[in-house]
């Protein structure tokens, strides 16, 4: 199935000219929202930053879109978001990011309510091949309306490896939900989750882009560009080549992509306005920043690593050291992605399913993707180290986190 997606240079900060030539150029809202639709403008506001940093949503940006909405008059528009709420990280209010971003003022000025979607009510909904979760819960504002419009920004990510119009949805879990995500798997939770819900339209803020682990300034990549779509794949994939991101690397993705109906790949997108080869850079990932955190530690990366091992990897890394572990974990030599070439040391660990074969250069983590505990326990056996005192503490550590900022998550 062919898609379009187009990509608008943004000029002179002219948010609303840019938007508005990106959503006709792509086809145009008036299909979708008619004069009885309940419309939700989604954007990403995750972290306590500024508009303008790359890290949210450009507030300019959920304005235009709003406006361009509210063109349309349609029966209902709302502002609605669900911030992090924290797993391995600290936990934020809704309500502060809001007014951080410029998000509130918007609200305020268009007229529109803005919905803070982590104390909204929680409704089920039954996923029916579930590989993580077999329900999951969204905020009653998303499902009762007629149609979600996804404006996040342009990023890596430093678990799922790229972050775009559908990891933008992850923000319509309610409270803990997120939580309950993560500690099941979030690459399979996320499977999950777009199986069932998705946003109708997406209109991508790549003013400012954002690689690396979203270190502001220095990992905010000048883009001037707007994305738009109305199939939020596809918009994803186009996503994904403007950061020099292979669509494969990112589990979801991958997936999506096989699902009957969908798009397979670039070659099913008709990409119009801009060229991709004009502006398409080679973004740092989170994952080569983090790294730096461990200079002792060395990682044998194959052609098949994907954020399926990143997730799990990146919290088994942090925890191990976390308990004490640094000193043993000196040396160690970590094997993901299934490399052609391994040259056998002392301290080995291999990381997931699609590197079963190299299991005899050490202790496995199977899966794809493998478990948080598995990564753990296969890398406190490699280091000489109890896996149950890591994981003791890293429960302890995440349950004071939690109970230190329990108010936020009905914020």
């Amino acid at each position: 199935m062919r898609q379009k997606v187009s990509i608008v240079r943004l000029d002179d900060c002219d948010f609303e000219g840019a938007i508005r030539a990106a959503v006709e150029l792509a086809g145009g809202l008036a299909p979708l929202v008619k004069s009885d639709s309940h419309v939700v403008v989604k954007p990403n506001l995750a972290r306590m930053e500024a508009s303008g940093s790359g890290a949210i949503t450009d507030a300019r940006a959920t304005r235009a879109v709003t406006k361009l909405v509210l063109d349309l008059n349609p029966a209902s528009v709302v502002i609605a978001e669900g911030t992090a709420v924290g797993y391995d990280d600290g936990c934020l209010g809704t309500g502060q990011v809001f007014d951080l971003s410029g998000t509130s003022a918007v609200a305020r000025d268009l007229g529109v309510p803005c919905v803070y979607l982590n104390s909204d009510e929680a409704v089920p909904v039954e996923v029916p091949e579930p590989r993580a979760m077999d329900r999951i819960l969204v905020a009653r504002t998303i499902l009762e309306s007629d149609v979600v419009i996804s404006v996040p920004v342009l990023k890596t990510h430093p678990r799922v490896n790229a972050t775009i119009s559908l990891k933008n949805m992850f923000g319509t879990l309610p409270g803990t939900e997120k939580r309950a995500a993560h500690m099941l798997g979030i690459n399979d939770s996320l499977i999950d989750l777009f199986s069932v819900l998705r946003p109708h339209y997406s209109i991508v803020d790549g003013s400012v882009a954002m690689e690396g682990t979203w270190r502001v300034p220095q990992d905010s990549r000048m883009l001037g560009l707007v994305l738009a779509g109305k199939d939020a794949l596809a918009v994803d994939l186009v996503g994904c080549a403007l950061m020099g991101i292979d669509p494969d690397s990112v589990l979801y993705l991958r997936h999506m992509t096989q699902w009957p109906g969908e798009v397979r790949s670039l070659r099913d997108v008709d990409v119009v306005g801009e060229a991709i080869e004009t502006h398409a850079e080679r973004f740092r990932s989170a994952f080569d920043v983090i790294k730096e955190a461990y200079p002792d530690v060395r990682f044998i990366e194959g052609s098949s690593f994907c954020g399926g091992c990143v997730a799990e990897l990146v919290s088994a890394l942090r925890h191990v050291k976390g308990a004490g572990y640094g000193e043993l974990m000196k040396g160690l030599t970590v094997v993901v992605g299934n490399p052609e070439e391994v040259e056998a040391s002392e301290k080995m660990v291999v990381i997931g399913g699609c590197s079963e074969a190299l299991e005899e250069f050490g202790p496995l983590a199977p899966g794809c993707p493998p478990a948080e505990d598995a990564v753990i326990e296969a890398m406190c056996e490699a280091i000489g180290a109890d896996s149950a005192l890591v994981m003791s503490i890293r429960d302890d550590t995440r349950q004071q986190l939690w109970d230190d900022t329990r108010h936020f998550v009905t914020e």
